[in-house]
């Protein structure tokens, strides 16, 4: 529940102080006086968007902080989850600058927005918040009469389970749509495949191909000089090496006599062996060279159609056309694993749609249960609220399509006088009817929902009398089980107040401020009255206020 809530800055409040009940807590003030504004400062601690404007002050920051005691509805959990420090009351504060940046807080740990409303959202529900989603809109509508029949955890499991199937099913459609596209890109990658496969790339063998082939095509020349090299190194007559033999002999008969010519009888010995081994290297050429013009016509065809796959890859070596290669495979692989997947994912979402369509029949058959006692229920409230001739009835069919919420097409109907025709309660029923259809289903659903606090918004509005006092009658039992928050302009409302707070302007000769002061009990027999009548308030308002009060 909310325990205080403190407000610095925002809109016409300078600094406001609440402390609310556990009960049933009324606010009340003329129009215009502020009392939305409380509201709105509100929303803001649990996540609302924010307008700089919202500043009274431009050159100062606005500070909404609510403090709330959240001992008995186990978010322990939530705080983990979340990476936050438990603690019992929770600080939620909201800070606002003057360039309209805003910080949310929880127990001044910064958090995100997202993470602000996932938490209040479990604290408190915004009256505005329900009547834009609620009455008239039929998803919510589902929302009611499942909490009424105890069905929100058969729903909730629902729903995950049928995000998961909409999930698989737009996979699906997307994997389906892949497949047609590929269909004619899997057979041209396929042809591109088979070309290179034809060809058994081999980057170590083909690259040495054109040096091959230059060999062949050379064959006879490369023979006759590496055959005149033996010949002149080896044959001659003298031969190079007898030649260079007998120089060394000679040397090595002075080189005791000088350590040049030693040096240079060593150095001949080199170019001796050197030689020698450059002989012995001609030769092996001269006998590993073939002179076959069949296997050279072989090469350059192939040669040829590598070079024509370079080109049509726009390569420039044999090691990117065997890069290619395996990622054409791939991508083939990845169509044939595409198929897979698709007959994997069609398999998933059948057995999912088996599992959602139980679980829908296990929803419609607590909804068809809880209608009736629910209709039931509405009528004898709208007959509480002098609504005798008014009736309502849910219209109920079920759809073969699985939907968000099951199967069921549900419809709040509204009858507003005997006799007449059901209508959706939008088309046909005045302001306060909606308000006393809102408040009575309210009060029928927050008996089933785990929420702290509940807050209304002049919910009474275009009721009076003895409908009023039943509406505050119905407020007051909400409260036994919820925290309730009321903005009211209904004296029968505001009698059946645990905490009774009002809220003025106080204008001075350069602002206007809003104000809130809590009441006494001698305070509230004078606010009732003045709602009453006028202000000051006659003998007989506060009489009545009394009456009221006591009732």
């Amino acid at each position: 529940m909310v325990c205080k809530l403190e407000i610095k800055n925002y809109a016409i409040i300078d600094f406001l102080a609440i402390e609310f009940s556990e009960g049933l807590n009324i606010i009340t003030g003329e129009t215009g006086s502020g009392k939305s504004i409380l509201l709105g400062a509100l929303g803001l601690i649990l996540g609302k968007r924010v307008d700089s404007k919202v500043l009274l002050r431009g050159d100062k920051k606005c500070v909404i902080e609510g403090s709330f005691d959240i001992g008995q509805y186990r978010l322990e959990s939530f705080f983990s989850g979340s990476d936050l420090d438990y603690a019992d009351p929770v600080i939620i504060r909201r800070e606002i600058n003057p360039e309209g940046k805003s910080r949310a807080f929880i127990n001044d740990t910064p958090v995100t927005l997202k993470t602000l409303q996932e938490l209040t959202i479990q604290l408190v529900d915004l009256h505005e918040q329900f009547e834009n989603l609620g009455i008239n809109d039929t998803k919510h509508q589902i929302k009611m009469l499942d909490a009424f029949a105890q069905a929100i955890d058969t729903r909730t499991e629902y729903e995950k389970l049928y995000r998961k199937f909409k999930r698989a099913q737009d996979q699906l459609i997307v994997l389906r749509q892949k497949q047609n596209q590929a269909i004619k890109q899997r057979d041209y990658l396929q042809f591109q495949l088979d070309e290179l496969l034809d060809q058994q790339i081999d980057p170590e063998k083909d690259t040495l191909l054109e040096q091959k082939l230059n060999e062949l095509d050379h064959a006879e020349e490369i023979t006759a000089v590496m055959g005149s090299l033996t010949y002149a190194l080896e044959e001659g007559d003298p031969s190079i090496l007898t030649l260079i033999k007998e120089l060394q002999t000679n040397l090595n008969g002075i080189g005791r006599y000088h350590v040049a010519v030693r040096e240079i009888s060593e150095r001949l010995h080199q170019v001796y062996i050197e030689l020698e081994d450059i002989g012995y290297e001609t030769k092996k050429v001269s006998e590993d060279i073939e002179l076959n013009p069949e296997e050279a016509n072989i090469l350059r065809l192939r040669l040829d159609k590598l070079n024509t796959l370079l080109h049509k890859h726009q390569v420039t070596d044999i090691d990117q056309l065997s890069v290619i290669q395996e990622r054409i495979d791939a991508e083939l692989q990845g169509y044939i694993n595409l198929d897979d997947e698709i007959d994997e994912l069609s398999n998933q979402v059948k057995q999912t749609r088996q599992e959602l369509t139980k679980i829908a029949q296990a929803l419609t058959d607590k909804r068809r249960k809880a209608l009736p006692e629910f209709q039931k229920k509405v009528n004898e409230l709208l007959h509480e609220l002098k609504m005798e001739h008014a009736a309502f009835k849910i219209s109920h069919s079920k759809s073969d399509q699985l939907l968000a919420n099951g199967q069921d097409d549900l419809h709040f109907l509204f009858a507003p006088n005997k006799g007449s025709d059901f209508f959706e309660i939008k088309k046909v029923a005045s302001g306060g009817e909606m308000s006393r259809l809102a408040l009575i289903v309210k009060s029928l659903v927050a008996g089933s929902i785990d929420m702290p606090t509940l807050v209304f918004d002049e919910i009474d509005s275009g009721v009076s009398g003895d409908v009023a006092k039943k509406m505050g009658e119905i407020l007051k039992r909400l409260s036994t089980k919820h925290q309730v928050i009321s903005i009211t302009h209904s004296p029968q409302v505001a009698a059946r107040a645990s905490k009774h707070f009002t809220v003025f302007k106080e204008t001075t000769a350069t602002d206007t401020k809003t104000r809130i002061n809590e009441l006494d009990r001698e305070g509230r027999l004078l606010e009732i009255a003045t709602m009453l009548s006028s202000s000051p308030p006659s003998k007989a308002a506060i009489t009545s206020a009394a009456e009221l009060m006591a009732g």
